[in-house]
């Protein structure tokens, strides 16, 4: 009985550990979907720049000064893209590490599960034997009268 309360506290454990880490995860993954939106937007603003620089360019209207400041533009916002998608990389890094964190939560979880099946069986079993020898002692106290 004992055992039982044991691993049945333990279970509890295991079960609210693997809740906190599913929400680690959630975090996680709005995170990573966060940082993703930043660097499409990044992008689309480097390809919207890029294709206003074109036009300008094909046109011959640009001229020293915005030509600086457009190559300018793309330095910067070149460098921004790669911090970002080193932030992303960062992130979903982060995310398949929580979600292993997550399948070896459920494993443990599960591990406790089966224990404190087999140890409630054990206890049914060991009652329903008590019960049997006690209706085998009484049945032979009567016989024996």
């Amino acid at each position: 009985m004992h055992k039982n309360k044991t691993i049945a506290k333990i279970l509890k454990l295991k079960e609210n550990r693997k809740k906190e880490i599913e929400i680690e995860v959630k975090r996680a993954v709005d995170r990573e979907e966060e940082e993703k939106l930043k660097l499409q937007a990044l992008e689309k603003d480097y390809t919207d720049t890029l294709k206003y620089f074109n036009e300008k360019q094909e046109g011959g209207i640009l001229d020293i000064n915005n030509l600086i400041s457009c190559y300018d533009f793309f330095s910067r916002i070149n460098g921004k893209i790669s911090e970002q998608k080193e932030v992303h990389k960062q992130c979903i890094s982060e995310l398949a590490c929580l979600k292993d964190h997550l399948v070896h939560a459920h494993k443990e979880k599960k591990i406790f599960e089966i224990m404190n099946d087999k140890a409630v069986r054990k206890e049914h079993k060991e009652n329903l034997d008590a019960e049997q020898k006690e209706n085998d002692f009484v049945a032979l106290a009567r016989r024996l009268r």
